[in-house]
């Protein structure tokens, strides 16, 4: 298999995770980012779900499947590494103290890290493709 193919694979399981994670666990993810509302449970499952949408379209262009005759994921993996750009623009405006949190809270370096692992699956996607 090549690095691309690697890398798509990659973001299907990372993709995957993080959907189940929101649709199905938000309570407990909207816990663990102190946002201790029964709002902020059920504003993750839209996400999670829109997760999924991403996930099946990535699984769709796998180069060994091309269900549907789709042939090209490079679009796919460009929002993907589009969103967690921004992802990761936005965490470091919270963690650089940019932007306030909700709650006036330190926000956590590792959550602003945590966009770096899929962009970073995207960027060798591009470099090896």
């Amino acid at each position: 298999m090549s690095i691309p193919v690697l890398c798509h694979i990659f973001l299907i399981l990372f993709g995957g995770f993080f959907a189940i994670q929101l649709s199905f666990n938000s309570k407990k993810f909207a816990e663990s980012n102190r946002m201790d509302s029964p709002q902020a449970a059920f504003a993750f499952k839209p996400a999670g779900f829109l997760m999924f949408g991403f996930v099946l379209m990535l699984i769709a262009t796998l180069p060994m499947l091309q269900i549907g005759g789709f042939s090209s994921a490079k679009e796919v993996v460009a929002g993907v590494g589009i969103f967690t750009l921004f992802a990761f623009i936005f965490n470091m405006g919270l963690v650089l103290k940019v932007w306030s949190t909700f709650d006036g809270a330190d926000h956590e370096p590792k959550n602003a890290i945590r966009p770096l692992i899929p962009l970073i699956a995207v960027i060798i996607y591009f470099v090896t493709s």
